[in-house]
């Protein structure tokens, strides 16, 4: 019939840990220990192939020579405040009308 392991899986999975009618919550382990680092050198391999050129509208791209990489930085940095803008401080005392 069915196994031991099926009847205790409750939703897919096994119930919840409970310690003095308290949950206990177990976290994944979300890092393997069998995985082992691959070598480096075999993953970076370089390629010897030539560089391809680009065209947009038919003009050749020419990469960081169309746009240097300072007026790039600048253009996309946001402009900082000239003045600084101070809160106020003192809240204004709204006149209201008594009931």
């Amino acid at each position: 019939m069915s196994s031991k392991n099926e009847c205790e899986l409750k939703a897919g999975h096994p119930p919840a840990v409970k310690a003095g009618n308290m949950r206990i919550t177990q976290h994944k382990n979300i890092h393997d220990t069998s995985h082992t680092p691959v070598n480096d050198e075999s993953v970076l391999k370089v390629s010897t192939s030539p560089p391809k050129s680009n065209s947009v509208s038919g003009a050749p791209v020419h990469g960081h020579s169309d746009f240097p990489a300072e007026a790039v930085q600048r253009f996309h940095e946001k402009p900082l405040p000239t003045h600084e803008v101070r809160c106020a401080s003192i809240k204004p005392n709204i006149q209201q009308p008594r009931k």
